[in-house]
């Protein structure tokens, strides 16, 4: 897991630093406790670059939740969701948002027609409109995941009772693993974020919290695990600097889904290119980038965990 300098790093340019720099002295001048949201990703609604939209053909409109910040996401899902497309007779659509809740507003509003969205807005978004499964993706022959509490690898912090009065970084108001787990895991204790820690902080993707334990914004975050194993097998430059220093219990692995209107002739027929992708040959070296081993059918009781943490908060009144 150490720094290679010879790997080309895939992630956001230096500028993205120089921004999380500035952050970092807005975080100095804010007053101790505060949660401050730092904006480090960007927004984007735009046509797959190597798609263009034929007006022979219907558009497929597709949202990716910011679960990593948008260019590696536009990197990493480009082809995807490009073949998905061609292999349906449709152009594609590439939708992305800031935050998980814009992107499922899109769902609800039918502005997309499918999306790859974390657990805890599926949770949110089935109870509020229905929000249906379409697949779930396996990977590293599970379809569970977990999240890391993170340090930097050089700190003496060696569990998140270890972070009391320190800086932290949750990912996104809605995320299961990078705020939902980490809350609850305080809160089991009688603690909260905002007493808890010296200063609490949102990134708006996983990657962006990694990066920022790596580079000393934060002294912790809860991220992911599929992204952070993801980055460190892709690139561990930022993964390097940092360590686990606790792992969660699993949750249903964040799924791809549809609004309960969808057209069901549609809906039959992704169903169909989801489950059988993994025996495409063009589409198995896309899985493998992704490390997804296969989409398969999806149990809403896979979820029942998540919704168990949110509905102590909701008894709590926290």
């Amino acid at each position: 897991m150490g720094h290679n300098q010879d790997k080309k790093t895939r992630f956001s340019p230096f500028i993205l630093f120089a921004t999380c720099l500035a952050a970092l002295l807005f975080l100095f001048a804010c007053k101790q406790n505060k949660v401050t949201e730092v904006d480090l990703g960007e927004i984007s609604t735009k046509k797959s670059k190597a798609v263009q939209t034929n007006e022979d053909k219907p558009v497929l409109r597709i949202a990716v939740g910011a679960m990593i910040s948008p260019k590696p996401t536009r990197q990493y899902y480009n082809d995807l969701l490009e073949l998905i497309g061609e292999r349906l007779g449709y152009s594609t659509f590439f939708a992305q948002k800031k935050t998980y809740a814009e992107v499922n507003d899109l769902v609800e509003q039918q502005e997309v027609d499918l999306a790859f969205v974390c657990s805890g807005p599926y949770v949110t978004g089935q109870k509020k409109f229905g929000m249906e499964l379409l697949a779930v993706p396996v990977a590293h022959g599970e379809k569970v995941y977990y999240s890391y509490i993170l340090a930097h690898r050089d700190s003496p912090i060696q569990s998140l009772e270890d972070m009391r009065g320190k800086k932290f970084a949750f990912t996104d108001p809605h995320s299961n693993t990078g705020c939902l787990v980490p809350r609850y895991m305080l809160a089991t204790r009688g603690e909260k974020p905002d007493t808890f820690f010296k200063e609490l902080f949102y990134t708006y993707s996983h990657d962006n919290s990694i990066k920022a334990v790596a580079e000393g914004v934060g002294d912790g975050a809860a991220v992911d695990h599929l992204i952070w194993e993801f980055m460190n097998n892709v690139d561990p430059t930022y993964t390097a600097q940092t360590k686990i220093v606790q792992k969660s219990p699993p949750y249903g692995i964040p799924p791809v889904v549809v609004h309960p209107n969808i057209d069901p002739e549609l809906k039959q027929r992704l169903k169909q290119l989801f489950f059988t992708l993994h025996e495409d040959e063009q589409a198995q070296p896309i899985l493998r980038q992704l490390q997804i081993d296969r989409f398969e059918e999806g149990e809403d009781s896979m979820y029942d965990t998540v919704r168990v943490m949110e509905e102590w908060f909701e008894k709590n009144n926290i």
